[in-house]
């Protein structure tokens, strides 16, 4: 196979899957929350079908363009040019299961960095509004997003198997459990809070204020950085409606 046709497979393979998890995750997720116990969660107005629908359009190019300029990083760590491993003997089960905890280390640092500097006035006109244009998110704005927003913050997983030997199954995982938990914190509320995660009650705030909870999963650097806020300074009414 030409180095032209593999990229196009990972291209294609990659985009394949991203559109196949973004439809599952945030159907389903959607189905469940806004649905099935909307009103037992007390979302007492449903989601706009219009607003869904443009969430919906803006993921889809948002996952394309990304996938266009993932696709050749991908390509180059398939091709040995990183530390992508693909045994478990190579590097010892001990490092295998350390090695997430160090992508997890660098993630959130650079994420947290990397989000907030996504607000910076001039860089938030110009691609994070859009994202920040869902005031009341839904799973579907998981990954509304401008398409170099979305790979900008996508970044730091991409660059560790460059940084480290990381096994492959382990760099699957964690970009799963970050689709997941972008699916998740879109929902408006938090089956489980605590004080160092940056759960979907946060999430929301973040939505709502645009100046609060950049973190990933944990709130360690919003409280280094100071733009930590909870969800007890987050009316209620705004918390379940988005509604002031």
């Amino acid at each position: 196979m030409t180095p032209g046709a593999a990229l196009l497979d990972v291209f294609t393979s990659m985009l394949l899957s991203a559109y196949a998890a973004y439809f599952v995750m945030s159907g389903l997720s959607y189905l469940i929350v806004f649905v099935a116990l909307r009103r037992r969660l007390g979302f007492l107005d449903p989601p706009d079908r219009r607003e869904n629908l443009r969430a919906i359009r803006t993921a889809l190019g948002s996952i394309l363009g990304n996938v266009l300029v993932t696709a050749p990083i991908v390509w180059a760590m398939l091709h040995g040019h990183a530390h992508l491993y693909f045994s478990v003997a190579d590097h010892g089960l001990v490092w295998l299961l350390a090695s997430p905890l160090l992508v997890l280390a660098v993630t959130e640092s650079a994420i947290y960095w990397i989000h907030r500097g996504l607000h910076v006035p001039w860089v938030y006109a110009r691609f994070h509004r859009q994202h920040h244009a869902f005031r009341r998110p839904t799973s579907w704005v998981s990954n509304a997003f401008h398409p170099l927003d979305s790979f900008v913050q996508a970044l730091p997983y991409h660059l560790c198997p460059f940084l480290f030997p990381l096994h492959v199954d382990v760099y699957i995982a964690m970009l799963a459990l970050v689709m997941v938990w972008t699916v998740l914190i879109h929902d408006r509320t938090a089956v489980w809070r605590h004080p160092a995660i940056n759960h979907t009650e946060r999430h929301a705030i973040h939505h709502w204020y645009n100046k609060h909870n950049y973190g990933q999963f944990f709130t360690l650097w919003d409280k280094i950085g100071g733009t930590c806020r909870g969800v007890d300074t987050h009316p209620v009414s705004i918390r379940r409606t988005g509604a002031s």
